[in-house]
């Protein structure tokens, strides 16, 4: 397994923890996540805010791999159900993501979901 895809399966794994500070540190002052839905953001501390509201109304989080490939760019993408316990039930969202690694850290991660679909299960 290369660096780039261990660095994703850290970070999976920060997410099933459900540990912010796990989770922030793949990310540096000059990484950008785009929630593609959403607007991007751009630093870890604006990272981790954004996070933060996922993981906030959370009381488990089980994100469940079902692919993984790296492109021969070094790009990781990943086919996963993000799986959210909020209020006692269950969220499933299945998402597509694209995380570029450089140094051992996320320099872009992009995601790409249905947003409907996970308002949809909130209500």
């Amino acid at each position: 397994m290369s660096e780039a895809t261990q660095v994703v399966m850290s970070l999976i794994e920060a997410f099933n923890a459900n540990d912010l500070d796990a989770i922030t540190d793949h990310f540096t002052d000059t990484s950008v996540y785009h929630n593609i839905p959403m607007e991007a953001v751009t630093g870890a501390a604006a990272i981790r805010e954004a996070l933060n509201g996922f993981l906030g109304m959370s009381t488990a989080i089980d994100w469940v791999l079902v692919h993984i490939a790296e492109g021969e760019d070094g790009a990781v993408l990943t086919e996963r159900v993000d799986r959210f316990e909020i209020n006692g039930k269950w969220l499933e969202l299945p998402v597509m993501g694209t995380f570029e690694v450089s140094g051992g850290k996320i320099q872009a991660w992009r995601d790409y979901f249905d947003l409907n679909q996970f308002q949809s299960q909130l209500a």
